[in-house]
């Protein structure tokens, strides 16, 4: 199965979470010249400083402080197109950017399941792994129906926990829920990432695979679009690419199932 091999989601150490000093446009567009990957697009994380509630850790990630990200753009690209996104945050049933500053990049992801920000993404209420499921599932439709998202990045990816918790809160989810949501997610033209750091290390364990293979495989039969990401916050870490592409081939996903922006 060919595909275009976009990586739409990579980290500069302009994220907090990517400490690497390494992590540079310089690095990713070399990487990305020396893999034969024709489109990158940074995402960093942030918060809009016109949009209440952002935690300690969210605020310095002002619209002002990714944009800094346009005075790093190396001369040369060696023929690799990079592009300027974003990685926002969807809590407490607000997204953390306005439309204005959205529509000023190339386009935005926004994650439903970063709940390890307990309390500011995940409620509080939120304990055992069917609530967890329950809350996945509720946020990720009424994300879609923002008509907001370019893509959700790291779907039903339940940030922060182990892979074997992880299993357990995905088995608590049935084939005609996830149905559900990702035909909303077709009906509002939001595409679907295939995240490729949820395949790598610890998470590669072969149940936990198999979790995301029958998620992926439903949102394909629901007639989504897909995205690719190694969600990179290091150099090493661009390697992902590839673990995501090879979930994608294993999906028989057809090419004109994969967003080109």
């Amino acid at each position: 199965m060919q595909y275009p091999l976009y990586d739409l989601h990579i980290h500069t150490n302009l994220s907090a979470c990517s400490t690497d000093p390494g992590q540079t446009l310089e690095t990713i567009v070399a990487f990305a010249a020396a893999n034969h990957i024709p489109v990158v697009g940074v995402t960093n994380h942030v918060w809009d400083r016109e949009i209440p509630g952002s935690s300690s850790w969210y605020a310095p990630q002002d619209f002002a402080h990714i944009q800094r990200i346009r005075e790093q753009i190396p001369r040369d690209l060696h023929g690799v197109r990079l592009l300027i996104g974003a990685e926002t945050e969807y809590a407490g049933g607000r997204i953390a950017l306005t439309r204005a500053h959205r529509d000023a990049l190339d386009y935005v992801l926004v994650p439903h399941s970063h709940i390890h920000m307990r309390g500011l993404v995940l409620p509080e209420a939120c304990v055992t792994d069917r609530q967890v499921a329950q809350y996945l599932l509720d946020s990720f439709v009424s994300l879609v129906e923002k008509d907001f998202a370019t893509a959700v990045a790291h779907p039903f990816c339940p940030v922060g926990r182990t892979p074997e918790n992880v299993k357990a809160i995905l088995d608590c989810i049935t084939d005609d829920e996830f149905a559900r949501c990702f035909s909303a997610a077709r009906a509002h033209n939001a595409a679907i990432e295939i995240n490729g750091s949820c395949m790598a290390g610890e998470w590669s364990t072969p149940a936990l695979v198999a979790g995301y293979e029958r998620l992926f495989s439903i949102a394909r039969d629901c007639g989504v679009t897909f995205t690719l990401g190694s969600d990179a916050h290091a150099p090493k870490e661009l390697e992902y690419i590839h673990l995501a592409a090879q979930l994608a081939t294993r999906l028989a996903i057809p090419d004109d199932r994969f967003l080109r922006l």
